[in-house]
């Protein structure tokens, strides 16, 4: 007669010798990553505002020159927060952002002087007119995308450009037009601090309603027509739609900072949208991360001090930039744009920290 050996039923193998620790789950490690991981976003997050805080309340006290570089960095962060939505998000490549500034820029102008609009009704007609314009591009480069789209941008820049020199031309004799103190709330925005504190603010208006867009309904719908408009299209995503969207928003955005940098320098004029001030607006873009909304502000302001850390270079060289460096910043531009687009930046981390991902 055998004997049976009872012992007690486990799935998970045997049970640890009494005093040995159990080895975690592969559950609880993964949640413990997650967790490092959701802590160490909280932290950047965290040190991130303590710095914008302190850029906010410091820079006054550094002086006119840096104050005015701060004014036209948070100027070309928020229009490239919007070219980010629209390249990064969407995947529509725009040659064309100072277009649409210099669309913003002329309605205001107009607007202000022949019909008495104020600071912030000619910004919000201006971001509505440029808006329309970005729409109308959308629609009529429906089929185009990658290179072509882009062709089709740059025309359009140099489009603007003619009609709105003409513009000046018959309306100012090429002078431009001379825009009036710009008042917000009754507050008159008269010297470079004034601006800085509501150009602070519009930025992180700006950011806040783009990332809330961007992490909504709209933002999924971009990047599904980003990653495959075919596959988007037969899932009943209405692409065409999609597209408008994303250029009307875009435009918008551009349109509104073409009219703040109107009354800003004080005067609307075509030279100051040329087709140099897009692509500054798309190293900016690419430079923060594609797709990242806030990574553009940052950017902006490394290219924004770009002409100046040059200078003291090329002055410590013992060189002239004027005399011998003349074009040197878009050289740099180019070299920055070009970089990125072949993931350097990635192929040297991924050389100094193996196995780490970029």
């Amino acid at each position: 007669m055998r004997t049976v050996l009872s012992r007690p039923l486990s799935t998970a193998g045997p049970h640890p010798p009494a005093g040995e620790a159990r080895p975690p789950s592969r559950g609880a490690a993964q949640g413990d990553r997650a967790g490092r991981r959701e802590t160490g976003a909280l932290a950047r997050r965290l040190a991130i505002g303590l710095a914008a805080i302190a850029a906010v309340g410091l820079l006054p006290t550094q002086g006119l020159y840096w104050l005015a570089l701060g004014n036209q960095s948070a100027i070309a962060a928020i229009s490239a927060m919007g070219l980010t939505v629209l390249v990064g998000t969407a995947g529509l490549l725009s040659l064309g952002q100072a277009a649409f500034l210099a669309i913003g820029g002329f309605t205001a102008a107009l607007l202000v002087i022949h019909m008495g609009f104020g600071f912030l009704g000619a910004m919000a007609a201006g971001g509505v007119v440029a808006g329309l314009a970005g729409a109308l591009v959308a629609a009529a480069t429906a089929r185009t995308v990658g290179i072509y789209l882009a062709v089709g941008t740059l025309a359009l820049q140099y489009v603007v450009e003619i009609v709105l020199s003409d513009v000046e031309v018959q309306l100012t004799s090429g002078m431009g037009f001379q825009m009036p103190v710009a008042q917000v709330l009754g507050v008159e925005l008269t010297s470079e601090e004034d601006w800085w504190y509501f150009l602070c603010l519009m930025t992180f208006l700006v950011w806040f309603v783009l990332r809330a867009i961007v992490r909504g309904q709209p933002g999924r719908t971009w990047v599904c027509m980003k990653e495959n408009a075919t596959v988007a299209g037969s899932l009943g995503i209405p692409v065409r739609r999609a597209r408008m969207a994303a250029f009307a928003l875009s435009s918008l955005v551009a349109g509104a900072v073409g009219v703040v940098h109107g009354f800003y320098m004080g005067t609307v004029q075509i030279t100051n949208y040329s087709l140099h001030l897009s692509i500054v607006y798309l190293t900016i873009a690419v430079l923060g991360r594609l797709g990242s909304i806030g990574g553009a502000i940052w950017a902006a302001a490394v290219i924004t001090v770009l002409p100046q850390a040059l200078n003291g270079f090329m002055r410590a060289l013992g060189f002239d930039l004027i005399a011998f460096g003349a074009g040197l910043e878009d050289v740099v531009l180019g070299l920055i744009l070009a970089m990125i687009l072949l993931e350097a930046p990635r192929r040297l981390w991924a050389r100094i920290r193996p196995g780490r991902p970029a």
